[in-house]
């Protein structure tokens, strides 16, 4: 399928309309994430094999012919691909206000597999991205603790960035005694599989925040504590029993469900089948079904003739934890 977008600024095309290109050019993956996993509100975060990939290109010299942005792949397909291409270019665009001859010359291409607006992290895995070009064609070299300090100031949500730049399962906060962001990476069980449930709506961060009250009961965020403690112990030990403890919320999720009125139907539906919880993917509207491999095949073909019930027919999406985070697979 070929797309074609028309904006203020930068000219979008899909990648079937995009003249040669030559200069230097850097390929990164991405791993897309979801967190909170029910009590780690704003905290916890898991990267997965869900990709975006981005390519840049920094032209030899000004060529007005050439696309700024192309697309291929399944955000080709999509409604509305250029939000991720638009992000990564307005983030160099405010890095580069110095280098306007490097900004006239960049093209990005991006191939993503992340569905947007989900609760995936695909803006996450943009601001990674661009924050990695911006090193690498100014000659540095990229580091955990600077990109996340950056990123962080972007986006605010560490835990996503933490775990797309990562990989695995990360707890991320801010630092209690300086301006950067403290976080740290656990193996996940490998037995453990993630299937999503990915609506066909998209949620802004916005409205799921808003509606999240401004203040919690003591005892909610005791409750949640206990939880999150447990969830880092179940994910320590590979304690099944505890996990399914681990995954109940009461700071976001009770009140994201009026928004996201699926994730009570999939609960109900998920009632006698052996799974070890089902969790609202960040702020929603996807979903996280979490389940030990050996029952795997069985629950999801439970959930797919759920999916298939429904009225907007949901995707339903067979993942596992990405170990590795992002990856420059073509440097120059």
């Amino acid at each position: 399928m070929r797309r074609s977008f028309q904006m203020s600024e930068p000219h979008i095309t899909t990648a079937a309309d995009a003249p040669s290109q030559s200069g230097k050019r850097l390929t990164l993956r991405i791993p897309g994430s979801t967190s909170n996993l029910g009590p780690g509100f704003d905290c916890f975060g898991l990267a997965l094999s869900l990709y975006c990939r981005l390519t840049f290109t920094l032209l030899e010299a000004k060529n007005p012919d050439t696309p700024l942005i192309t697309f291929s792949g399944a955000i080709a397909q999509s409604s509305l691909p250029q939000d991720t291409g638009n992000l990564v270019y307005r983030i160099l665009k405010q890095l580069w206000k110095d280098q306007t001859d490097m900004l006239d010359r960049i093209r990005i291409h991006v191939d993503s597999d992340i569905p947007l607006g989900c609760g995936l992290g695909s803006s996450a895995a943009a601001i990674l991205g661009a924050l990695w070009a911006d090193n690498v064609f100014k000659d540095r070299v990229p580091t955990t603790g600077s990109l996340l300090a950056q990123a962080s100031l972007l986006e605010g949500h560490s835990e996503t960035l933490a775990a797309s730049l990562m990989g695995k399962f990360v707890i991320a906060a801010p630092s209690a005694t300086s301006n950067s962001i403290v976080a740290r990476q656990l193996n996940w069980p490998t037995t453990w599989r993630t299937i999503f449930v990915v609506p066909s709506y998209r949620m802004k961060t916005e409205k799921s925040r808003a509606v999240l009250p401004k203040t919690v009961s003591h005892a909610d965020a005791v409750w949640n504590m206990q939880r999150a403690a447990m969830l880092i112990s179940a994910i320590t030990t590979c304690d099944e029993n505890t996990l399914k403890e681990a995954l109940h919320d009461r700071l976001h999720e009770p009140y994201r469900e009026v928004l996201v009125p699926e994730l009570a139907s999939l609960r109900r539906a998920m009632v006698n089948q052996p799974i070890l919880g089902c969790v609202l993917s960040a702020g929603g509207p996807s979903m996280l079904v979490i389940v030990n491999e050996r029952y795997r095949a069985d629950v999801l073909a439970h959930i797919e003739e759920w999916a298939a019930a429904q009225n907007d027919h949901p995707r339903v999406l067979d993942l596992r934890v990405d170990e590795d985070g992002i990856r420059q697979i073509r440097g120059f």
